[in-house]
């Protein structure tokens, strides 16, 4: 296993337990209407989950609806976890859990009707998960995307900035636009999204993710303070707390056109 994919796993375990990150309390209400919103309108037979998040998603999707569910984990103390809180319940039945990473997706070719993917790509290589995705769906599967994005007007990616000082394992945001072009690219066409904000305090998330990084914990509020005026314009920053910017975004896999 690759230094990454263990810094990586490391991360999900920690987050697991905290749920700061990955499927926070505040955001879920809106994933789960944009989910079930999904399932109502295409009924998918197969639905991927990649990761089990904070697992809450998850429960709720299999207690929801009747199609035949896998989430895919990379760690196997996370999947232990999960399974140990809900020993009993017969709506784990209904799921089937791999142990394994979203570079080489241990889902066979055109196998998924969906796919659910909150809060995981920009820690991830996402030009080899995408392709990975696309790999699964069927054509006309549908991808269901959810992450925060840069601000529209934040064309320098201040906040990729802070975040790669805040987290090494960070990779970038995407500006909309620039995620449905990228997503266009690989064949998944952009079917609708849905655009919110949330509170973050950017002086407690750089606290929490101290544990990630050698540098010493002052330096991504150095770089708030540095850039104060661009977040306050782009973010409406007040003393370290912001506006995130917050993105659903559904996909639907394209056809190979007829020759």
């Amino acid at each position: 296993m690759d230094t990454r994919l263990n810094e990586i796993i490391t991360f999900i375990e920690h987050d697991f337990k905290k749920n700061v990150v990955i499927e926070p309390e505040k955001r879920l209400p809106r994933l789960r209407e944009s989910i079930t919103d999904i399932i109502k309108t295409y009924n998918p037979g197969v639905i991927v989950k990649a990761g089990l998040g904070s697992g809450r998603v998850l429960y709720d999707m299999a207690a929801a609806c009747n199609a035949y569910i896998v989430a895919v984990e990379p760690s196997l103390s996370v999947i232990e976890e999960f399974l140990s809180r809900h020993t009993g319940d017969p709506v784990i039945e209904k799921i089937r859990i791999i142990n394994g990473e979203f570079n080489s997706f241990p889902v066979d070719y055109f196998a998924a009707d969906l796919i659910v993917c909150a809060d995981y790509l920009d820690f991830l290589e996402s030009g080899r998960v995408v392709d990975e995705f696309t790999r699964v769906l069927q054509f006309d599967g549908i991808l269901l995307l959810a992450g925060v994005v840069l601000a529209d007007d934040d064309i320098e990616g201040v906040y990729d900035d802070f975040m790669k000082a805040a987290f090494p394992l960070h990779n970038d945001y995407y500006l909309r636009e620039d995620l449905k072009t990228f997503m266009d690219l690989n064949d998944l066409k952009f079917i609708k999204g849905t655009f919110d904000h949330y509170p973050a305090d950017l002086g407690a998330l750089s606290d929490y993710l101290s544990a990630f990084r050698a540098e010493a914990k002052e330096r991504p509020l150095q770089f708030i303070e540095e850039k104060r005026d661009a977040f306050a314009n782009l973010y409406k920053l007040a003393d370290t707390s912001i506006a995130e910017p917050y993105y659903i975004s559904v996909y639907m896999r394209k056809k190979p056109e007829k020759k």
